[in-house]
């Protein structure tokens, strides 16, 4: 054989390999796993935008919030939108959250969101999913679907109860006596970059009955060099 006929058969060999492992990444991964691995990689991603559409229901309470913005790695993020009605504007530079009173236009620090048990997972969506890689009780593979025009892997998860519990009650002053979730994940086929992140959470409490949180996040813009987080002069970021 010539040795330009072995260069191209190691050529169409490698290639072959190239391609195989891309098609094929996902087959040799369990769903679990495959929502740990993306998990990684958006947090090696420098930037990228998101929407938030969250819904927080009771018998006799009902939030709506709408947010838009950018995330900064690691641990900056800005956020704006509508809450209940009122205009309301977030940033956030690792543990100090900043919040603009609609009201008097003043900036407000604050430990959370005031939004309850969607504080985490709407100031830092990637740390959700990175607690959540710990507790994931079942996962499994669903039809892929297409997102934005990007065909996706489609995984749902369902946590440990007291895990769950004690990642996102254990500061309320309140005793949950029931909670369920179920997650769904909507990852890149070829990128493995979270494209999509749905939330479905009921619980039940000792002061109240049928909590619902409803929410869906969408990830775009990833890397774009137009991201960027520039903070008002007034906040005390040091």
């Amino acid at each position: 054989m010539s040795a330009r006929k072995i260069v191209i058969l190691l050529i169409i060999f490698v290639v072959t390999l190239v391609f195989a492992g891309c098609g094929d990444q996902f087959s040799k991964l369990s769903p679990k796993d495959a929502v740990i691995k993306a998990n990684e990689k958006l947090k090696e991603i420098a930037g990228y935008r998101m929407k938030i559409d969250a819904q927080l229901t009771s018998k006799d309470l009902k939030q709506q919030v709408v947010l838009a913005g950018e995330v900064v790695n690691p641990d900056q993020v800005y956020l704006s939108g509508n809450l209940a009605g009122l205009d309301i504007e977030i940033y956030k530079k690792e543990n100090k959250i900043f919040i603009k009173d609609p009201i008097n236009n003043n900036w407000i620090e604050s430990e959370n969101l005031g939004l309850g048990n969607m504080d985490g997972i709407i100031s830092t969506p990637e740390k959700t999913l990175n607690d959540l890689k710990d507790m994931i009780k079942e996962a499994e593979y669903l039809p892929d679907e297409m997102v934005e025009g990007v065909e996706c892997k489609v995984i749902e998860y369902t946590p440990d109860e007291e895990k769950l519990k004690k990642v996102f009650f254990e500061e309320e002053e309140i005793e949950i006596e029931d909670v369920e979730a179920t997650y769904k994940v909507w990852i890149g086929e070829k990128d493995f970059l979270i494209r999509k992140l749905s939330l479905d959470l009921k619980y039940d409490s000792n002061k109240s009955e049928g909590q619902n949180i409803n929410m869906v996040v969408q990830l775009y813009d990833f890397g774009e060099s137009d991201i960027n987080i520039e903070y008002p002069k007034d906040l005390a970021l040091e």
